[in-house]
């Protein structure tokens, strides 16, 4: 496997001198020979041997020089073939050039005609052999087809050994991996009995080479012993490193004499950087699909825990709302038991606590609409109905601070494609915001139209406004305009709006004098296709 021996010839004619002629011409012009007087000798030999050139005397005896041809070219397609004759005749020509001769040599020749004929000859096989390797590629273009399109990694290593098996039939097939944390290796996918991944064999293969190719005939010594342990009469072995990780082909025959020629070697050898390159590909795909659903589950964990944030800012609130009216109940029930009271009194008392029960129940019923996880799948979202949710759930505090809400979003507005769940905890964010920001009182504008294919949600209030110091980082995590802040809400809601294809952005008030926020989204298409925009669904946060 160092490097390509001497070519090997194979001479036979019935002429003593003729053969010794050969051999002495064509040793020193620097190949390996061999001589035969007689062709079944010939054909043991090339049974065992593989050879490059076959020269053959057209009247061997028990066998011409063309049945000879054929029984050879049976036994190793690629033997290039010259014929010798005595005749200089059309017909020799004819028919050596009709039953696939690569050289006519007539008798008696010149040494350099002998050279230069055998060089002619390995010259013509090697054509032919182009033209049958650029045939052999042509389906190699589906085979990358089909690899690059497969991005699942355990359905590609299969498919990877049934490709190759289809293009270079095969008794058995392996696609192996070693990586640099392990010398041991493993097979990933085989067809058939394989080599394992720790045999001596494979260090001996070098990376990034052409194929190694061994058959029975040629292999000698612990190479040999593995073909005879496996039954294989030849195999080819390819390895491809791509960073910390090594791939290798290996495709074996059983039967004699169907050996691996260069055009199965190459075309091997293309096969193995395609699988190596469509296997990186499939790992980084899957790779970069874990990150992705670790990156949704960590925002989807991050906005819920933002949502219980802003529960937890309108829990001071909401506890004098709650405490009003339970008190009512309280004194409603207190007078309604009393002996003396008159029974229309009562029914009046009862009739008060029961009210009071019912919008306690309402107010309740708000908080945990908003509290429990909401539906993830996308749909048509009415941004009026959403603001005007979002204001009601929070009408009681807003009017305890004194703060006077203008809510101008049109019922008209056309919808957009959405989680209303998560479109509804950027609008609370945004109000909260607001509504903190004028402890003393002051005003909110929640207003909302049409920009083209747009549609715009604006959140202003009358407040101090940003400072120009976090201006630029203030949907940045941990970046907070107030002391106690946790400097998560904007930067969840800033990617809540992200992932909705739209923008959240601070922008100068149109009715306000401090703080601005604008949601601008797509307009929702009812013509678009469900498939695609459920292809969106599952990674939305």
């Amino acid at each position: 496997m160092a490097g390509r021996p001497p070519r090997r010839v194979v001479v036979v004619d019935p002429d003593e001198g003729v053969l010794r002629l050969c051999q002495r011409v064509l040793e020193r012009a620097g190949f390996e020979v061999a001589v035969f007087d007689q062709a079944y000798d010939a054909l043991d030999y090339l049974e065992q041997r593989m050879a490059d050139v076959l020269i053959a005397d057209s009247d061997t005896p028990a066998m011409s020089g063309f049945a000879l041809m054929e029984q050879a070219r049976l036994l190793q397609p690629n033997l290039a073939v010259v014929i010798m004759s005595r005749y200089d005749t059309i017909e020799n020509a004819v028919m050596a050039l009709n039953q696939g001769a690569n050289g006519l040599l007539l008798k008696p020749f010149e040494r350099m005609a002998l050279v230069e004929s055998v060089w002619r000859a390995v010259a013509h096989r090697q054509r032919q052999e182009e033209t049958a390797r650029m045939a052999a590629l042509r389906p190699l273009f589906d085979v990358a087809e089909a690899l690059i399109s497969e991005r699942r990694l355990k359905p590609l290593q299969a498919l990877v050994v049934e490709k190759v098996q289809e293009v270079l039939p095969s008794s058995a097939v392996g696609l192996y991996l070693w990586t640099r944390d392990s010398d041991e290796g493993c097979v990933l996918a085989s067809i058939g009995k394989v080599l394992p991944a720790n045999a001596p064999l494979w260090k001996n293969v070098p990376p990034h080479r052409h194929p190694v190719r061994l058959d029975i005939q040629s292999s000698e010594g612990e190479e040999r012993a593995l073909l005879e342990a496996y039954g294989w009469s030849s195999v080819l072995l390819a390895v491809v490193p791509r960073e910390e990780r090594r791939y290798a082909l290996l495709v074996a025959r059983e039967q004699m004499p169907f050996f691996h020629d260069e055009v199965d070697a190459t075309a091997l050898g293309i096969l193995a950087r395609l699988a190596a390159t469509a296997l990186e590909s499939a790992r980084l795909y899957e790779d970069l699909h874990h990150s992705l659903e670790e990156l949704r589950r960590s925002q989807q964990a991050l906005a819920q825990a933002e949502k219980m944030a802003a529960v937890g800012r309108l829990t001071g609130s909401l506890a004098h709302e709650v405490n009003n009216p339970i008190q009512a109940v309280r004194n409603s029930l207190y007078l309604a038991t009393h002996p003396e009271i008159e029974e229309d009194r009562r029914q009046q008392y009862l009739h008060l606590a029961t009210e009071e029960i019912e919008r306690l129940s309402a107010l309740v019923h708000r908080m945990l609409n908003f509290y429990r996880p909401g539906k993830v799948e996308r749909q048509a979202v009415s941004l009026a109905g959403l603001a005007k949710r979002v204001v009601g759930l929070l009408a009681a505090q807003l009017e305890k601070h004194h703060i006077e809400v203008t809510l101008d979003v049109p019922a008209t507005l056309p919808p957009v494609y959405g989680v209303e769940d998560q479109l509804q905890q950027v609008v609370l964010n945004l109000v909260l915001n607001a509504m903190e920001a004028m402890p003393e009182g002051g005003r909110l504008f929640v207003l909302g139209w049409a920009m083209g294919e747009k549609v715009v949600l604006a959140v202003e209030d009358t407040g101090p406004g940003i400072a120009s110091e976090v201006r630029d980082r203030l949907f940045e995590p941990l970046v907070s305009t107030k002391e106690s802040g946790t400097g998560l809400g904007l930067a969840v809601s800033y990617n809540i709006i992200a992932d909705h294809g739209g923008q959240l952005e601070l922008s100068e008030p149109t009715r306000g004098s401090g703080a601005a926020f604008r949601i601008v989204l797509p307009v929702w298409d009812e013509k678009a296709s469900p498939e695609t925009e459920g292809g969106r669904d599952g990674q939305s946060g």
